[in-house]
Parts: structure tokens; C-alpha cells; sequence
């Protein structure tokens, strides 16, 4: 299964330059005023464009913010690919993705809003569950599990879940602990390893 699913995509292709300012101003609004108070008269005007433009591609704010999260989430999986892809093992893989994901989505153009901000976990929960965002994650995975063909597809998805949960809660719950990236490693060994079967 791990060959059919690690694909490259062209998801930033997708998009014209319009629509580009579009996704960089509505992120811009949101950092700026928070989500509540961001309009998408907000965006169209510091996209230098008219609502009625922003309506030709998007069908309401919320859309526009999940399509900028899912546009940074896979710029982002491509530079981890290419990060973790150094890593001879599916457990060094995984640790070094996640260690790459607490130390990155922090600091993230656009992803940052997920941990700074006020955004509703469910804007960025429909992003990572619809079919672009499984494709993110299955881009990152086949890496990750390339080595082990012989997971099935319940399995894949569950280590899906427990690792993505996981770093999102690194990254946005602050714990009591601060901890080095070799203490980190060490964690995620003890912890995150056993539980997903690596």
C-alpha cells in the first residue's frame, strides 16, 4: 500500500496569482484582527481586489482561510519529505518528522495562526480531514512508512491520527515541560513509538 500513496502533488499549481493575494491577505487579516472581526471585504481590499473577485473563487471566509492552511500545509510536507527522506528507519522517520513539525508550524507563514491565534479547531480539522489534507498527510506517511508495505489502511490512518493529534497538541498546549530537540526525540521514543507500532 505504502508505494500507491506516496505521490507527489501540485497543490500550489492550482492557484492563479489573484488567488494567491486572496489566500496571503485573508491569512494577514486574520494575524492582524482575528478571525471574528476579519470580513471578506478585510480581504478583497488588502488583496488589492473587489469582494465580487473573491467570490469567483472562494465561497465564504472560512474557505479562504482553509485553502491558505492546506496551501502552507503542503509547501510544509514537501520540505519535511525532503528532510525526514535522510532517515533510514520509519521510527527515525517519524521522530525527526514530528520533531520538524513542533520546531516549524510555530513559525510558519500562514500554518502559524493555528497556534497563535483564536482561529476554531474546526477550520483547520475539516483541512486536515477533507481530501486535499489526506493527500498532505499521505504524501508525508508514504515516507514515513515506505519501508513497511505491509500496513494495512486502518493501521496507516491510525498512526495518522495519534501522530497529527500529537503534534498539534505539542504545538499549541503549552505543558510544564520545555524541552531540547534530544529530549524531545528521547519522548516521542518512549511514548509516541510503542503506541503507533514502530
Amino acid at each position: 500500500m505504502m508505494n500507491k500513496i506516496n505521490q507527489p502533488l501540485a497543490f500550489s499549481d492550482n492557484f492563479n496569482d489573484t488567488q494567491l493575494r486572496i489566500l496571503d491577505a485573508a491569512i494577514t487579516c486574520v494575524k492582524d484582527w482575528g478571525l471574528e472581526k476579519t470580513s471578506l471585504n478585510d480581504i478583497a481590499k488588502r488583496a488589492g481586489v473587489t469582494r465580487p473577485t473573491v467570490y469567483n473563487y472562494f465561497s465564504n471566509k472560512n474557505e479562504v482561510i482553509r485553502t491558505a492552511l492546506l496551501q502552507s500545509g503542503y509547501a510544509l510536507a514537501e520540505r519535511m519529505v525532503a528532510h525526514i527522506s535522510a532517515f533510514p528507519s520509519p521510527a527515525e522517520k517519524l521522530i525527526e518528522a514530528m520533531v520538524y513539525a513542533v520546531n516549524t508550524l510555530p513559525t510558519e507563514p500562514h500554518l502559524d495562526i493555528v497556534t497563535h491565534t483564536e482561529i476554531p479547531s474546526d477550520i483547520y480539522e475539516d483541512a486536515l480531514q477533507d481530501t486535499e489534507g489526506q493527500q498532505i498527510l499521505l504524501m508525508i506517511f508514504g515516507e514515513i512508512l515506505k519501508d513497511e508495505p505491509d500496513i494495512d489502511a486502518n493501521d496507516l490512518m491510525e498512526i495518522i491520527e495519534i501522530s497529527v493529534r500529537l503534534a498539534l497538541s505539542l504545538t499549541t498546549l503549552k505543558g510544564t515541560l520545555t524541552r531540547s530537540d534530544e529530549e524531545l526525540r528521547a519522548f516521542l521514543s518512549r511514548r509516541l513509538l510503542p503506541a503507533v507500532g514502530l
